[in-house]
């Protein structure tokens, strides 16, 4: 890029500093409250004197100053980056040096790079220091630039404080929530303007020139503060010695800036006129460097002009010695002078345009050939560019300049219109893509370029391949492929073929993918990670599921995938598959990590399409945690996620697989008649689109659903359709789940031929492909309850099935020793009310049928592990009651939880979750009885914020909470408490130790609503809220906490309490 260090040097120091300006102590002063927030913005319009202003503040400060002058060619992330950074490397700490390191690594994300500076910034800086971000303005309406500072002020290290100042206002996603919290600074023009006292001291002192009070007033009234009006008042004094100022103002016209232009053409018009003509011509520039002057206008004399137009006190700013820039009010001056000779104009603007291109700097060069139209040598420009700004994300620019075409012309260059296409598909606009691809190849048609056709064609059928829809794919595709030469166009050759072996893949035909993926392999001269991230999806949906997983993960590392310096990869993004892949082999926190990673990645693309498909992918791993049982707001959470994918993106067939989620959801929890309509509205889609594929996976769920619920004729019937047409699409993998489950339904049925048939085909399968993870754990395919498949696993030993496999199945189960299995296990809570889950099924209150059955359980659960006598039991459940008559009351009552706990045991098995030993009785420890309190105290061990988190979740409410048991457990009751408060301490602190108030605030509140009384929670909320800037709610905490203790116990607040709260709130 031409003279790039130049122009970031111009960028990342502070502008020199006139002798003659006016320092103002009333601005500076409201300056430096800044310092007393995170962010101060500074809007203000042209001419009021900001960048002096800030000058003038800093000049005083003995803080680190950090200063970045943005321009118009700043719109594209990466370049706004690189300038940011090198403002930190400007001081003698480099701050910036490991961010620009790994900016610069091919296919990083520049949010890595932005979060070593913070990381930096924390490290190396313990005392404040300041950034200025100056003219933000030509960056305020570009989003990833937008998106990037609002993470930045998020995460804002606590020593640097921000300043932006620009002329229109700053809309930062956040800026609304900084407002309320009282964490950002505004200032306005209102602040700048110049007071009249200000205004009689700025003539007096530095213009030399003594000011009547009739006078002041008559510019204060005129110029209303407008300090570049008042300069041009004084300019225009200079040139008018003779005329009074009443007779200087009553010249110019009403308005403040026909004021500016009247007096303005003064100046101009009292120059040489060499100084004249070289002002009118370099206005076209926007920053006035010696060498770019020189080409301009033929000349070795620019560095003495602009020398002598900077002493002379005119409208010029030295960025450094030798770069200067015009001020903006005056630049649009010189500039409506150059617009009255058009011929000229357009001349100066090619011919320095000429200049950037010969330099590489494709931004000037097309921002002056804007300037003139000049839309045939844009294009070519493009033709030879425009690619590599979509591959390396640089959308921002590029739609900024072709949205300069006028429709009319836009239509002669086809190229611009598959470019606009690409930024459009790129965005998820995928219906504004088609049309810009079809006018794309409509003017290729006319210019006869079947290259550029083909390319349309591609590009048209890439739009049906993101968004899978590959009936509407092929025929484009088999178009595109007969226009190319494959001699002559190799490339293309091979991602047209690459792309028809994805059309495949979704169209169940799979070996006709693998066919074209290697022939698009051959003609490859390079390795092509396009037909490896087909290959991994082939290998998804054929269910080679270690082969696809280990692909990607050569492809591209799972930790902090690169993103941000290439195109966005829609549902092929690698976190987006990898999360399917683990759901399907039930690796939860593996599926969890990269659906959340793809909502990162969506959010950095600002790509809806993105977000959409990991919330989906978010959805499925969670509802295979199950804890939406106990927890129903984790239900509503999870549909929530199911309903933003499907709500988000206005593309069917994108809603089968979110469909096919719910479809699950519901279904596994017993909602049957919801979950039949969700899914019969994704086959729907799915035949319509022509993806037999995810059909399979919706008829597995319902046909599951069906079975669970015990309507297994019906089941049957869609797991028939699943097998054969898993089978028919080549996907061993969904077709193994099909045949378990049918070997479940015919188990239950009695069908035990039926049985055995499937069961022997499905364990072939498994066996051969290493699908035991179908039967261990927690899959989207299988069950999210292991148990449910250990009775046929059982009868499989029983009928001499695959014998060895079936035991070694059974030993990963730890059921080895098992003749029988209820087929669930039990899911207890104790934690705010007792309740109990067989499986999926909680137990009503009416099943229990007698309290001390209820009772009996609850005894055992809170001796988890322990062996309990029957005197143990008796004393307390019938303390008045004689011996035999006790244990009388126990057998019945033991009989009666057993027949509630396991309804369909053989009569002559022994209960399998109760355990019996002469007079003792225990919970079988080898049942894997799920008990929250035992989550919660084993979570509880650790000092990870992770698991933490999750422990807090489990406490819901007091041990055994308003239950008539509880008054027998008082101790556990306080231990669990105390232990709640201990981990609730830590994640506050943590919360803190990380720089995220608001997240303490949240685990603060959620703490006092379990316990009001608990002093120092109120102290977390004052210090949260200070950290917030919210002094309001400080008071409000402290004035609570008062009114609680007084109430409840009748004491005061503490004096710590009281010492904090007079810390936080005096002066500063």
């Amino acid at each position: 890029m031409f003279n790039s260090s130049s122009i970031i040097l111009s960028q990342v120091k502070p502008p020199a500093q006139r002798s003659n300006v006016l320092h103002r102590e009333r601005v500076s002063q409201l300056l430096s409250d800044a310092l007393n927030y995170p962010v101060t913005i500074l809007n203000a319009g042209t001419g009021y004197g900001k960048s002096i202003a800030l000058l003038s503040f800093i000049s005083e400060l003995k803080v680190p100053i950090f200063w970045f002058s943005v321009s118009g060619t700043d719109r594209d992330e990466t370049l706004f980056l690189t300038n940011l950074f090198t403002a930190f490397n400007q001081t003698e700490h480099p701050l910036g040096t490991e961010a620009l390191r790994i900016l610069k690594t091919p296919d990083i994300d520049p949010l890595e790079a932005l979060i070593a500076l913070v990381n930096s910034i924390t490290t190396e800086m313990q005392e404040p220091c300041l950034l200025i971000i100056d003219d933000f303005q030509y960056v305020a309406d570009s989003s990833p630039v937008l998106h990037l500072m609002d993470w930045l002020i998020e995460y804002l290290p606590p020593p640097l404080h921000i300043i932006f100042s620009t002329r229109t206002p700053i809309d930062f996603p956040s800026l609304h929530r900084w407002i309320a919290k009282g964490t950002v600074l505004m200032l306005s023009k209102n602040d700048l303007m110049f007071t009249p006292e200000e205004i009689e001291a700025l003539f007096q002192s530095h213009y030399h020139v003594k000011l009547n009070p009739q006078e002041v007033g008559q510019l204060f009234q005129r110029t209303e503060g407008w300090v570049i009006g008042l300069q041009m008042i004084w300019q225009a004094m200079k040139n008018h010695p003779d005329e009074s100022l009443s007779q200087i103002l009553e010249e110019g016209s009403e308005s403040s800036a026909n004021l500016f232009a009247y007096l303005a053409e003064e100046v101009l018009e009292k120059q040489p006129s060499k100084y004249k003509n070289f002002l009118v011509k370099t206005s076209i520039l926007r920053f006035l460097d010696i060498d770019a002057c020189d080409f301009l206008l033929d000349t070795q004399e620019s560095v003495d002009i602009l020398s002598d137009l900077y002493h002379s006190g005119l409208f010029i700013e030295q960025i450094r010695p030798g770069l200067y820039r015009y001020h903006h009010m005056f630049r649009n001056f010189l500039e409506s002078h150059l617009h009255k000779t058009p011929a000229l104009e357009n001349e100066l603007h090619r011919k320095i345009a000429s200049y950037y291109m010969a330099h590489q700097n494709w931004e000037d060069a097309i921002s002056h050939l804007l300037d003139v139209k000049d839309y045939s040598q844009i294009n070519r420009l493009l033709e030879s560019v425009g690619d590599s700004f979509i591959r390396t994300n640089r959308h921002e620019s590029l739609q900024f300049w072709i949205s300069h075409f006028p429709a009319d012309i836009r239509y002669n260059f086809p190229y611009i219109n598959y470019l606009s296409g690409e930024i459009n598909r790129y965005k998820g606009k995928f219906n504004l893509a088609l049309e810009d691809y079809r006018t794309s190849q409509r003017g290729f048609q006319l210019a006869g370029n079947t290259w550029g056709v083909s390319l349309a064609l591609r590009s048209q059928a890439q739009v049906y391949l993101d968004t899978l829809r590959p009936i509407n794919a092929n025929q484009l595709l088999q178009q595109a492929l007969v226009l190319l030469d494959p001699v002559e166009h190799r490339e293309e050759m091979s991602a047209l073929l690459t792309q028809l072996a994805e059309n495949e893949v979704n169209q169940g035909e799979p070996w006709l993918a693998e066919e074209n993926l290697n022939r698009a392999r051959e003609l490859s001269r390079e390795k092509s990670e396009e037909i490896d991230y087909i290959q991994a999806r082939l290998y998804l949906r054929t269910g080679r599921i270690q082969e696809g997983i280990a692909l990607i993960q050569q492809l591209e590392p799972p930790v902090n995938p690169n993103i941000f310096s290439r195109p966005q990869r829609f549902h092929r993004e690698s976190s987006l598959l990898l999360s399917l892949f683990y759901t399907f082999t039930g690796e939860l926190d593996k599926a969890l990590a990269y659906a959340q990673e793809g909502i990162e990645v969506g959010q950095r693309f600002h790509s809806v399409f993105i977000r959409s498909v990991a919330y989906m992918r978010l959805g499925h791993a969670l509802q295979l945690r199950r804890r939406f049982d106990i927890d129903h707001s984790e239900m509503e959470q999870i549909r929530s996620y199911y309903d933003e994918a499907i709500n988000s993106v206005d593309i069917a067939r994108i809603h089968v697989e979110p469909l096919w989620g719910l479809c699950r959801l519901l279904g596994f929890s017993g909602r049957l008649t919801e979950a039949r309509e969700i899914g019969e509205r994704a086959l729907s889609i799915a035949h319509s689109a022509g993806d037999q594929w995810i059909g399979v996976l919706v008829r597995i769920s319902l046909g599951a659903s069906m079975a669970l619920a015990g309507k297994f004729e019906s089941a049957s019937q869609e797991l028939t359709i699943a097998e054969s047409t898993a089978a028919k699409v080549g996907d061993n993998l969904t077709r193994s789940a099909a045949l378990l489950w049918l070997a479940d339904c015919a188990l239950h049925q009695g069908y035990l031929s039926s049985f055995c048939i499937y069961i022997e085909q499905a364990l072939t399968l498994i066996e051969r492909y290493q699908y035991q993870f179908l039967l261990s754990r927690s899959t989207m395919l299988g069950s999210d309850h292991p148990e449910d498949f250990i009775p046929i696993l059982l009868e499989a030993r029983r009928q001499n099935i695959r014998a060895d496999f079936v035991q070694q199945l059974l030993q990963e189960l730890d059921a080895q020793h098992l003749s029988y299995h209820p087929g669930y296990t039990l899911r207890i809570q104790t934690f705010g009310g007792f309740n109990v889950w067989l499986g999926r099924k909680m137990v009503d209150a009416s099943e229990w049928k007698r309290e001390k059955s209820r009772q009996l359980l609850q005894v055992l659960v809170a001796k988890n592990g322990k062996w309990l006598s029957r005197d143990q039991i008796t004393v307390l459940l019938w303390p008045d009651a004689d011996p035999k008559t006790a244990s009388n009351n126990l057998k019945v009552s033991l009989s009666t939880l057993n027949q509630v706990l396991e309804p369909q045991r053989p009569r002559e098995e022994a209960p399998y979750f109760i355990l019996r030993r002469a007079e003792q009785y225990m919970l079988n420890p080898q049942a894997g009885i799920v008990i929250d309190a035992a989550e919660f105290e084993e979570l509880a061990k650790t000092h990870d914020p992770i698991q933490l988190a999750e422990a807090a979740k489990l406490y819901r409410g007091y041990y055994f909470e308003n239950d008539p048991i509880q008054e027998y457990y008082v101790l556990e009751e306080r231990y669990f408490h105390e232990l709640y408060l201990r981990i609730m301490d830590e994640l506050i602190q943590d919360a803190f130790n990380r720089n995220e108030p608001n997240q303490a605030l949240d685990y603060a509140q959620v703490l006092l609503a379990h316990d009001p009384l608990w002093e120092p929670g109120y102290r977390y909320l004052m210090q949260a809220y200070a950290k917030l800037g919210n002094h309001a709610m400080v008071l409000q905490s402290f004035q609570q906490c008062q009114e609680v203790l007084t109430r409840q116990l009748g004491s005061a607040v503490s004096a710590e309490t009281q010492a904090m709260f007079a810390e936080l709130t005096k002066a500063p």
